[in-house]
């Protein structure tokens, strides 16, 4: 059964995640403004900033992943569910609601910054742009 002290650890780093992605969201912001005054040389500063808080969204994320591979299978399972916010079933202790309204709040500034950067993209590479690009 997953304990308070999983929650816990969890939610810390998911508090720190959402830190790093308002962050990324205000640097993607700039970023826009810098393309749109076209100034070359900031658009590679916002985008060499943003990078290094993008590694450290990762960092986030796999110390995510290590904490639910450290847990038995089933248990793993269902925190990353919770995470993902895919989970379908009772909250386990009431501890875990926390760490579950953080998540719900990680999820949504991750599609602001998502749809902060696909305008910014296409705006950048127009028909080269990443989300513009067909699949094959």
């Amino acid at each position: 059964m997953l304990t308070n002290q999983d929650f816990s650890v969890a939610c810390g780093v998911l508090r720190s995640m959402y830190t790093s992605l308002i962050e990324v969201e205000d640097l993607t912001q700039e970023l826009s403004q810098a393309v749109a005054r076209q100034d070359q040389v900031s658009v590679r500063m916002f985008l060499a900033m943003r990078q290094a808080e993008i590694e450290r969204l990762t960092g986030y994320q796999k110390r995510l992943n290590h904490q639910c591979d450290q847990l038995p299978s089933d248990q793993g399972q269902q925190l990353r569910e919770m995470l993902t916010g895919t989970y379908r079933g009772p909250v386990p202790v009431p501890g875990a609601e926390p760490m579950l309204r953080q998540a719900e709040k990680n999820r949504s500034a991750l599609e602001r910054v998502r749809r902060a950067d696909q305008a910014v993209s296409c705006r950048l590479a127009g028909s080269n742009s990443f989300y513009t690009k067909k699949k094959p």
